[in-house]
């Protein structure tokens, strides 16, 4: 007799979703994807049906208008003893991978600025400052909850989202202020940070320690407490936060963006839980205020979308896998055609190995070409780069969030965790060399 067959359920359940902006920005970047992989020369049979898609969306209030300026597709992460020139990225996430793009499109913009090409975005000063334009906000698309903390379904009830908020009409967010978090159990992890787990083999076991956590609920799947040995690529939760308080633009572009670049909303698909993403995205770092104040925790407008990225049925008892190393990264001053593809086992291009135009190596070329020098990429001379950007404020204001007692509290017996609450940090141990910023 043959077997039974399967079960199967849709790719992601019905939503009902926050308002007709999410909608609008997730439908924006979903139109963009499916545009860029039908001009992309990659063959359509081996482009996954279930991924991971992130976008910054820019906004104009004025002309109602929005669009993509960078996108992200991925969902792998390779060891740091590979990604050792600069020239492969070490993070594949879709997140992650959305914002190179943006920094990839800002550094162009300031290529560009003497053209008569203008991207509608910044205007850039005669002394080569760059800021975004003020009819401009940027809002960040996800079509999954990011990887991490914002996965955890613990410490917090979620919310009913049965009631769209029609109110908001066609232009609105959600504009009253994030509930207080209730830091209730961070010895139990409600506000570390994790690391993305790297194995050689799916079929890997996983320390006891960490299967038990991951069974409790204490950790989302393929992630593990900072300071183990199984990754040291921070959650895209964990980075999300981080650049929540410090900005998107990175150190690198300080040096013609002085002022912080923030966006001005979350959108997400699958497994939106408000409370989980508030705490995950900026509430476990309320109250911080770099010490010279240029750097404190924003709170981003989060929203639930109704549209359906992915609509391919999955099977009902395994859930979603994403095996495919596929990934893709696009800004809006790339030529559809040229969209890159990636390879996220190994960092690089798919086709020839080649490296990315928004690998670390890349950007730091991009910004010497705007400083008008021309220096070879070592580690060392990008790590001196970032603090020269902006005196060493950005770098700064990371330590001070990282070893800050109470921001993001460790596990109790983990890296960073003291008897003593004031001598807590959060166990992650930054490398001034090859750190992912």
């Amino acid at each position: 007799d043959e077997p039974p067959p399967k079960r199967t359920r849709p790719g992601e359940k019905p939503r009902t979703g926050t308002c007709a902006f999410a909608d609008r920005i997730a439908r924006v970047a979903c139109e963009r994807y499916a545009e860029l992989v039908a001009s992309s020369s990659y063959p359509s049979e081996r482009v996954p049906t279930r991924t991971v898609l992130a976008a910054f969306v820019a906004y104009d209030r004025i002309t109602d208008t929005a669009r993509v300026i960078s996108l992200g597709v991925g969902t792998k992460t390779i060891a740091r003893d590979v990604a050792i020139t600069g020239h492969e990225i070490l993070d594949a996430h879709a997140e992650v991978l959305a914002r190179r793009g943006l920094k990839k499109f800002f550094f162009e913009s300031l290529r560009r600025k003497d053209s008569t090409d203008d991207d509608g975005i910044v205007d850039v000063t005669d002394d080569g400052v760059m800021r975004v334009r003020e009819n401009i906000s940027l809002h960040l698309y996800v079509s999954s909850a990011p990887c991490g903390n914002a996965c955890v379904r613990r410490w917090a009830k979620g919310k009913s989202t049965e009631r769209r908020r029609e109110s908001l009409g066609e232009r609105g967010t959600p504009s009253e202020p994030h509930e207080k978090l209730q830091r209730s159990a961070c010895d139990a992890g409600q506000v570390a940070l994790c690391v993305k787990i790297v194995k050689s083999s799916k079929d890997d076991a996983l320390p006891e320690d960490i299967q038990r956590m991951c069974d409790r609920g204490d950790l989302a799947p393929g992630t593990a407490p900072v300071g183990s040995a199984l990754g040291v690529s921070l959650t895209c939760s964990d980075k999300l936060c981080v650049w929540n308080v410090v900005g998107y633009q990175g150190a690198l572009l300080r040096a013609f963006m002085p002022e912080t670049l923030r966006v001005a909303s979350i959108t997400v698909g699958r497994k939106f839980s408000e409370p989980h993403l508030c705490r995950a995205m900026c509430c476990r770092v309320d109250g911080f205020k770099s010490s010279d104040g240029a750097f404190v925790a924003r709170h981003p407008a989060l929203m639930e979308t109704a549209v359906v990225f992915d609509d391919v049925p999955m099977d009902a008892e395994e859930g979603a896998t994403f095996d495919n190393p596929f990934a893709m990264v696009w800004c809006a001053h790339d030529d559809d055609a040229k969209v890159e593809i990636l390879d996220g086992k190994t960092g690089t291009s798919s086709a020839d190995g080649a490296p990315s135009s928004t690998c670390k190596a890349a950007l730091f070329d991009a910004y010497n070409r705007a400083k008008g020098g021309s220096v070879a990429y070592t580690h060392d001379a990008y790590a001196r780069a970032k603090c020269d950007a902006d005196n060493g404020a950005y770098n700064a204001a990371k330590d001070e969030l990282f070893n800050h007692p109470k921001m993001f509290e460790p596990r109790r017996g983990y890296a960073g965790w003291r008897e003593s609450k004031r001598e807590r940090t959060s166990g992650y141990a930054r490398r001034r060399r090859l750190d992912d910023d």
